[in-house]
């Protein structure tokens, strides 16, 4: 349960499921870097002066992140299956206009939630 002895903890039952749950109290150190001076309890964690101030450093990396994360999910390429499967869809929407998601499933013989993920991926692209 990677339970140190160091961490302070409660411990609960639950009648009605039959278990122990067990209750972690944050240690008074810096939630990023264990620092134990300069510490503020914020929103449930403890973080240090010195990194609350290259928390701006710490966004700039994050979008950074995420923008390489965009890229890669605009590059991804496009299955046989599922081109054969949205040019099926694609079909039967202008064949049957006012069919809903369950009509549309029903008739290509796919699942609901299949239909759902291409017409996503015509509004996507």
């Amino acid at each position: 349960m990677n339970l140190h002895p160091n961490v302070r903890r409660k411990y609960y039952f639950d009648d009605k499921k039959k278990a122990i749950m067990v209750y972690k109290y944050p240690a008074e150190e810096c939630l990023f870097c264990s620092g134990k001076q300069q510490i503020i309890y914020f929103k449930r964690f403890y973080i240090c002066t010195p990194c609350i101030q290259s928390l701006p450093l710490l966004q700039v990396f994050l979008e950074r992140i995420e923008r390489e994360r965009a890229n890669k999910v605009k590059t991804k390429t496009i299955t046989a299956k599922r081109k054969e499967a949205l040019d099926r869809l694609h079909q039967a929407m202008k064949e049957n206009p006012e069919a809903s998601q369950k009509k549309l499933a029903e008739i290509l013989g796919f699942s609901q939630a299949w239909v759902s993920k291409l017409i996503r991926n015509i509004v996507d692209s």
